[in-house]
């Protein structure tokens, strides 16, 4: 009788386990089961669904000693952990009362009605903790032995006469507590294969979302501003997922399209897509799988459905992000996760491109203002150059106004932060024209700088120094040699100002170190911050003080002139 007994409580474990195998690839049950709060009917079918495990279960069980040994535990307690307290109750209440009606007469009808519904109460009330993902193998065993248990008391405390409840559990206790504790396990995985292919699919569309976003990143740094970048970014999606068209827009029209189906016709779109409008306007993500009041969209959603997800900065719209993917038997739900996942990545990548221009504004504008600093300060001082020459030789005082003026006028023609280190040093020729016209022979100035070495520099940024070595780097007879060195190291450029003189004063190498201006060297000031704000901390100058003078050097690492000199056109909103 036992052998029997473990054979007919097998066969039936692997009869359900089979069911719930074809079951669980059903679309309908799918997407039940993935479902984080279904809805009432949700819950109700699942209830049935479980229910009916139950009762087949009662059917195919073994009739032994007035009991029917079966594994209808399992699905009750399934339910309750799969579908929590109203799917457990449900299905516990449906397995419950069938056993009831089923042999009405037997001695052990109401114990087993009751214990079925027991054990969907179990389930429901370790469905928090299944539902966190702890899936535990060891878990479900207990929980299950916890159930048959349950079941066995049932017997022995409703069941009369007691000698013949007694001896019913005895029989059946063991086969029925172990089998079907390992037929839960197993069934349960059967299910658990459900959110692991989700959890899967989930990560591998995420995934897909990642690297799509990583690859368009180039061609979103100026926002929706350039087509061109955005139709790159468009062929890029259609050419990493598997979507049919995709369309980028802003507000008001379509900016970017692209297809791999060559039998749609996308050209048909003159104005922007229904989905896209609702998208925007109610700043949610829109499924569009009905033909109903979209005509225009009609014989493409025959084969298939339109994600339209929001583009947004702070929250607010600014365009649309649509993909157009075909009809599949199973749901889309990872489908509509990677276009979600995709349009949020587009999102921040937009606010951050909208925080780099206005960084970009406002650096320009730091530089305008440092320059006008150093402006007066250069004209101050050249004005007293002329001026100490002017009497004596008013032709040549003629000559460096002139070259003051073709100074200045380089100078306000540009509104670049950049330029090349040529249109550097011709600043600085210029202003050296007008110091040789004041100390002649006592300024010696020596040019180092390779023809083939032309990086770009910021403006104005090496005039400042050449300035202080002159003013302050006379020896003790009053001579100044000043020499000018440029060499590229590695990807870099080193460029380096000497002189003679008698070296930095210790509280103006603390006023520059710490970023405060000194009256007597508001240029040297000025290189500092702009030298530490383009290019980092590590990269400000470096001042040597030794006994032939003093050394300044800073380094130009690579910039590219778009980067500082362009603007940015923003589209209309």
């Amino acid at each position: 009788m036992s052998n029997s007994l473990l054979w007919n409580l097998t066969l039936n474990i692997g009869l359900l386990v089979l069911i719930a195998n074809l079951l669980t690839k059903n679309k309908i049950v799918r997407r039940m089961l993935l479902e984080k709060s279904g809805n009432l009917w949700s819950q109700a079918t699942l209830a049935v669904f479980f229910g009916l495990f139950c009762i087949l279960s009662t059917y195919t069980g073994v009739q032994l000693e007035g009991v029917i040994v079966n594994t209808r535990v399992i699905g009750a307690l399934a339910g309750g952990i799969l579908g929590g307290p109203v799917v457990g109750i449900g299905a516990g209440l449906i397995g419950g009362v069938h056993r009831y009606f089923y042999d009405i007469d037997r001695f052990t009808s109401v114990a087993c009605a009751v214990s079925t519904l027991f054990a969907g109460i179990i389930g429901a009330v370790f469905y928090p903790h299944f539902q966190r993902g702890k899936w535990n193998q060891a878990g479900l065993f207990a929980i299950t032995i916890i159930s048959e248990v349950v079941q066995m008391a049932m017997i022995l405390l409703l069941c009369r006469p007691f000698d013949m409840a007694l001896s019913v559990v005895k029989t059946i206790a063991l086969p029925m507590i172990f089998l079907n504790s390992f037929g839960m396990v197993i069934f349960m995985a059967t299910f658990k294969n459900v959110f692991i292919e989700k959890d899967q699919e989930s990560a591998s569309k995420m995934s897909l979302a990642l690297s799509i976003a990583e690859r368009c990143l180039p061609y979103l740094r100026n926002g929706l501003s350039s087509r061109e970048d955005l139709k790159s970014a468009v062929s890029i999606i259609l050419s990493s997922a598997i979507c049919s068209i995709v369309i980028i827009t802003d507000r008001q029209q379509i900016l970017a399209r692209g297809q791999t189906d060559s039998n749609l016709d996308i050209d048909d779109f003159k104005e922007l897509p229904l989905p896209a409008k609702q998208a925007m306007e109610d700043n949610q993500f829109v499924t569009l799988t009905e033909t109903k009041n979209n005509t225009s969209l009609k014989g493409i959603l025959r084969h298939h459905t339109i994600i339209a997800a929001p583009l947004t900065k702070m929250d607010h719209p600014v365009g649309c992000l649509m993909v157009f993917v075909k009809r599949r038997w199973l749901n889309l739900e990872a489908d509509i996760s990677f276009v979600k996942g995709l349009a949020t990545l587009f999102s921040t990548q937009l606010e951050l491109s909208d925080i780099d221009y206005q960084k970009h504004l406002r650096q320009r504008a730091e530089f305008s203002a440092l320059q006008s600093q150093i402006n007066p300060h250069f004209l101050y001082n050249s004005l007293n150059t002329v001026s100490c020459i002017c009497r004596e030789n008013p032709a040549q005082a003629r000559e460096l106004l002139m070259a003051l003026a073709t100074y200045f006028r380089q100078t306000l023609d540009s509104d670049r932060c950049m330029i090349t280190l040529k249109e550097e040093m011709a600043h600085v020729n210029n202003y050296l024209i007008l110091e040789k016209a004041r100390f002649e022979e006592k300024l010696d100035v020596t040019i180092d700088v390779p023809e083939h070495l032309d990086c770009l520099v910021p403006a104005l940024i090496l005039q400042p120094i050449v300035e202080n070595a002159v003013k302050y780097g006379a020896d003790s007879y009053g001579r100044r040699r000043i020499r000018i060195v440029a060499r590229e190291i590695s990807d870099s450029v080193s460029i380096i100002v000497s002189d003679c003189g008698s070296g930095f004063p210790p509280d103006v190498l603390e006023d520059l170190h710490n970023g405060a201006s000194s009256g007597n060297h508001i240029g040297l000031s000025n290189v500092q911050k702009r030298l530490k704000s383009i290019y980092g901390e590590e990269n400000s100058l470096r001042i040597t003080c030794i006994p032939e003078g003093s050394q300044v050097e800073f380094m130009i690492t690579d910039a590219k002139e778009d980067t500082y000199n362009t603007d940015r056109k923003e589209p209309a909103q």
